[in-house]
């Protein structure tokens, strides 16, 4: 497995070093500032399958920089390990929030070290197998067999799938945290759907998340694609969420968006956005909980279980 690993702290190189060996399996590559690390990324001849990230460094920190990395498509979904000496929460989360999938403290235990590596190699083999095994989005699209209630990958940075969605609630630290949950809906999902060729509803939907991404520029936020013309999302922080103003901003850059108006649909005027809750305060389990709950009762009260059977037979007739 190669691992770069980045961290201005000498001993911490060398501990890494002397334990991360090419003999049990390990090709380490070591930097000691982010723009060190980036020049690496760049060169073409290095494929990094871990990361290992000092937070604190001198210049780019270590959570900029892996949100950089994670916003690189080589590296979307590939293992950030963060190193810290720390153990305050607002530190874990905004690391979380800019794609680390896992934590190691100092000082450094050996034996702990190679059992999250160990954990992240396995992490990245299932996800490259995943890969391997699964058709992409284009293919799907081009064999007609989208669903409307699907949930499935937009390639929108800041969206992730509702598997990597409640992940990422879910490995938020112990503890009570200030969320608001909140829904982005397409209402009249089921005409689009049946109105537009698949490739052209996955555009849309992509257009919508990017455009609720953009809404929510200025906040700590995690979205997820949940199917049935929805998006799932979580605002973090005690600030009250104010539907009707995030909608006002989508509508906006849909408005705004060439793709959407060369689809001749007006997805602005279809865009809902709504509170899931009135509560403020969760851990990352009762959230989590909370939507699932919502997306159980809003995908039968839409009918979505009963007709997506339909729908697809529809497509399949089409090709």
């Amino acid at each position: 497995m190669k691992i770069l690993a980045v961290d201005d702290d000498p001993t911490i190189l060398e501990m890494l070093r002397d334990s991360l060996t090419k003999k049990l399996g390990f090709d380490l590559v070591c930097a000691e500032t982010a723009e060190d690390a980036l020049s690496l990324l760049q060169d073409n001849q290095n494929s990094f399958e871990c990361f290992l990230l000092d937070i604190i460094l001198p210049g780019v920190d270590g959570i900029e920089l892996c949100s950089v990395i994670r916003g690189l498509q080589a590296y979307k979904s590939t293992p950030i390990i963060m190193i810290t000496g720390s153990q305050k929460h607002d530190l874990m989360e905004n690391a979380f929030r800019a794609g680390a999938t896992d934590f190691i403290f100092k000082p450094l235990n050996g034996v702990e070290l190679a059992a999250r590596i160990n954990t992240a190699g396995m992490l990245n083999d299932s996800m490259r197998r995943e890969r391997e095994a699964c058709h992409s989005l284009a293919e799907l699209t081009e064999l007609m067999k989208i669903r409307r209630d699907e949930s499935f990958d937009l390639n929108v940075v800041g969206v992730d799938d509702l598997h990597g969605f409640e992940n990422r609630l879910l490995r938020l630290p112990e503890g009570c945290y200030a969320m608001n949950l909140f829904v982005v809906k397409l209402p009249q999902i089921r005409n689009i759907f049946g109105a537009v060729t698949p490739h052209e509803f996955c555009t849309q939907m992509v257009c919508v998340a990017e455009a609720t991404v953009d809404a929510l520029a200025q906040d700590r936020f995690f979205l997820g694609h949940a199917g049935s013309g929805m998006l799932v999302g979580v605002v973090m922080g005690r600030a009250r969420f104010n539907p009707e103003a995030t909608q006002r901003k989508i509508e906006a850059a849909l408005d705004e968006n060439t793709t959407v108006q060369n689809t001749q649909t007006d997805l602005a005027a279809d865009i809902a956005v709504q509170s899931i809750s009135g509560q403020r305060l969760w851990s990352g389990l009762s959230a989590c909980n909370a939507i699932r709950d919502y997306l159980v009762a809003n995908k039968v009260e839409d009918g979505s279980q009963d007709d997506a059977s339909e729908d697809h037979e529809e497509l399949l007739a089409g090709i």
